[in-house]
């Protein structure tokens, strides 16, 4: 699995979800109020969040200036905040509940744009680039 599989897979997902939440803020808001007194919360926000992040680290082919750099990035974040998430549950779950009624707009508007930002490095970017090599 190299950066561009990644790339479309996980901004396909990011998209898809996004406009699932977008188009059902209330049921999202219910959902992220359950997710906060129960395991899910923890699965969901913070170990999916490592694993899908160390995968994107681990499958990166170039860590120079790249169009990978941005799968890089994504990945980078998303490790450094399922492990924040993880190592410090209870400061992530007052955060939560202290701004919980736009979380779900904010997730759904941040993932977004990191859906389309992904699908164009994945489905575009390299159709401009002369010396891609894969």
């Amino acid at each position: 699995m190299d950066y561009l599989i990644f790339a479309r897979w996980f901004g396909i997902v990011s998209v898809v979800l996004s406009l699932g939440i977008l188009f059902n803020l209330e049921d999202a808001l219910e959902m992220a109020k359950g997710m906060i007194k129960t395991e899910t919360g923890y699965i969901m926000g913070g170990v999916l969040p490592t694993i899908f992040g160390s995968l994107a680290l681990l499958y990166s082919d170039c860590f120079g200036f790249c169009w990978s750099t941005v799968v890089i990035f994504v990945g980078g974040s998303m490790l450094a905040i399922g492990i924040f998430r993880v190592m410090f549950v209870k400061r992530w779950k007052e955060t939560m509940e202290n701004h919980l009624e736009q979380i779900p707009f904010l997730f759904s508007l941040f993932g977004l744009m990191l859906g389309f930002m992904l699908l164009y490095v994945g489905f575009f970017a390299h159709a401009f680039d002369f010396t891609f090599k894969h």
